[in-house]
């Protein structure tokens, strides 16, 4: 017992002795300007306060300068700012992680209730975000249907702002269909009352801007011009007014204006944009001359006249345009108008071309002009019937024998 308690105290002497080594150890390299780096390893986990540097309580020792006593560390000003600040900005992270939740719940309360809104057409009860029905109906469905407004109003004088008063060749290579194309955003949509399907709001759909008016105006300036006939001592024959060979303002009434305007009602909603390259408003014309192959094969029946003609017409077009410019699908949209007009059907080739749901639904947003309504190809038909009335002579190769749309 008693070479064992021996033991215990030298082991005791011995750690007393090394612990007294190392302070002594410690302080001579905080004394030392050489030794600050590696004094930083024995320093307290807690860096000093510079009050309690100043001070001298920073340490057991109580001394003072530029390194610390007890193994504390003096840092310069701008350090300790600097980490002043790191530590107020951590200190707030949680505070703005709960403030960044209570506004995301905020936001799903808000479009729960714009949804309810627009679903009722403003006579639903909106409900917060526990589900409760608020007082303020008719303030909240007055403010959204102005907003509704506000946006519809400001996004038509972006159209009218942009617009022209007149279209010349360049205008017909598809410039027009970034601004046609232009979709309206996820709130544009609305739950039906008796189902979970959404449909298409009619007053946060982007409308076609001005292109049914355009439209209408190039049907009337081709109808005005054809009056020339009836003028007396014109020498002027209905015949010759629509004969792009003899008559070179049919040519540029026709190809250069009713079939930009045409082009863009039908670029409204379209969707251009597939894996590799963009579909053309010529590739929606020739599935929809598939599409009435494979409808009229499984029928069983026979071609109306329009259908006939109208697939006649897209083998003959694709036919003279293999290469060089006819190869040009702006070129043979065109002359696929051109060739509408011949027939006297082209207002028939609307219809046909919009009959197939499938390639309607391939190439068209559900809030697309020819999608959107029930008379929204109706007013087109209307608006293109008229020129059934008048004969036309119009050549598939005007373009790429003579280019003077101008």
């Amino acid at each position: 017992r008693a070479a064992a308690a021996a033991a215990r105290e030298r082991e005791e002497a011995d750690a007393a002795a090394r612990r007294a080594g190392e302070t002594e150890r410690v302080r001579a390299m905080a004394k030392s300007s050489a030794g600050g780096a590696n004094a930083a390893k024995y320093a307290a986990k807690s860096r000093p306060r510079p009050a309690e540097v100043a001070n001298g309580v920073s340490g057991a020792g109580g001394g003072s300068g530029s390194a610390g006593v007890g193994g504390g560390i003096v840092m310069s000003a701008e350090l300790d700012a600097r980490l002043a600040k790191l530590e107020a900005a951590a200190e707030q992270v949680p505070a703005l992680a709960e403030k960044v939740a209570a506004l995301e719940e905020a936001l799903a309360a808000s479009r729960k209730q714009v949804d309810d809104l627009l679903a009722g057409g403003g006579s639903r009860t909106p409900r917060d975000a526990s589900g409760r029905p608020r007082s303020s109906v008719a303030t909240s469905a007055a403010s959204t249907k102005a907003a509704l407004a506000q946006a519809v109003s400001r996004q038509q004088a972006r159209g009218s702002t942009s617009g022209k008063a007149s279209w010349g060749f360049l205008d017909l290579l598809g410039i027009t269909q970034g601004a046609a194309s232009s979709a309206p955003t996820a709130g544009a949509v609305a739950r039906k009352a008796g189902g979970g399907a959404r449909q298409p709001v009619a007053s946060m759909m982007a409308p076609p801007s001005d292109a049914l008016t355009v439209l209408q105006a190039a049907i009337a300036a081709i109808q005005t011009h054809f009056t020339q006939a009836a003028i007396a001592g014109s020498g002027k024959t209905l015949e010759l007014l629509g004969n792009d060979q003899k008559n070179k303002e049919i040519a540029v009434l026709v190809r250069g204006q009713l079939c930009t305007a045409l082009s863009r009602v039908l670029l409204h909603g379209f969707k251009s944009f597939k894996l590799i390259g963009r579909y053309h408003i010529w590739d929606f014309v020739q599935h929809a001359c598939e599409a009435t192959h494979e409808r009229v094969k499984r029928g069983g029946g026979g071609y109306t006249p329009a259908e006939k003609s109208l697939t006649a017409t897209v083998v003959e077009v694709n036919s003279t345009g293999l290469e060089g410019p006819a190869a040009n699908p702006n070129i043979k949209f065109r002359s696929f108008v051109c060739c509408g007009l011949n027939h006297a059907q082209l207002h028939d080739w609307v219809a046909v071309l919009t009959t197939d749901p499938e390639t309607m639904g391939k190439f068209y947003e559900a809030w697309a002009y020819v999608r959107s309504s029930e008379q929204a190809l109706p007013q087109m038909m209307e608006a293109l019937r008229p020129l059934a009335g008048y004969k036309f002579a119009l050549s598939l190769d005007y373009e790429t024998s003579r280019w003077d749309l101008h």
